[in-house]
């Protein structure tokens, strides 16, 4: 039979042995809590920085009319336009041509140069900006241009898709940027395949008319 003070001795240990399990058990808690506390200011910090990504985004990233001959009007965005939307989906706009012929638009283009001179070309249109109808492509046969508004002075139809298109302007070769084909694709053009720069013909057309194509 154990003495007394034995007894006492063993008491103590066991007292001292739960109050250190019981100071590891809050420790652990505790590191528990200060972890989750660690986990929602990184989720918090990621969420405000996400928003303030979102917010600062620059609309004006690889916009086409950025380049040279179609320059924003000083404070002017990308949300930019000529005026009212046409009413109809078929029609003339912009000016009246002022050539009295058009050609095919692969047969302007079938050398390989591309005219100094103004031309009156036909095709079809293929898409058309989704934003503001500010430009369009049209193709015909393996060659397509995009037409952009020259000077935004008129805005295209966005339902053109389809029309047979009559376009007066000049031509000119054009590299576009990832960032640019981003954009156009952001501006509802599905005709761009791959996300690469790439090389294009633009239309800067003064008129445009738009038929049903039969």
């Amino acid at each position: 039979m154990r003495s007394l003070p034995v007894k006492l001795s063993i008491a103590r240990a066991l007292t001292s042995l739960t109050a250190c399990d019981k100071k590891a058990e809050e420790k652990k808690d505790g590191d528990k809590k200060e972890d989750k506390a660690k986990e929602d200011e990184k989720a918090d910090a990621k969420k405000a920085g996400d928003e303030v990504s979102a917010n600062t985004a620059d609309p004006e990233a690889g916009c086409i009319h950025e380049m040279k001959h179609e320059k924003h009007n000083e404070g002017e965005g990308c949300e930019h336009g000529g005026g009212a939307m046409p009413s109809e989906s078929t029609g003339h706009f912009g000016a009246q041509f002022a050539l009295a012929d058009s050609q095919p638009l692969s047969a302007v283009l079938a050398s390989g140069t591309v005219p100094a001179e103004a031309v009156k070309v036909s095709g079809t249109v293929e898409a058309v900006c989704q934003k503001k109808g500010c430009w369009m492509v049209i193709k015909d046969g393996d060659v397509q241009a995009r037409v952009l508004v020259k000077d935004h002075a008129f805005a295209i139809p966005m339902d053109g898709k389809g029309k047979a298109a009559t376009v007066e302007g000049t031509l000119e070769a054009k590299q576009l940027s990832e960032a640019n084909v981003a954009h156009l694709k952001q501006d509802g053009d599905d005709t761009l395949a791959g996300d690469g720069a790439r090389q294009e013909y633009f239309l800067h057309a003064t008129a445009v008319e738009l038929a049903a194509n039969s």
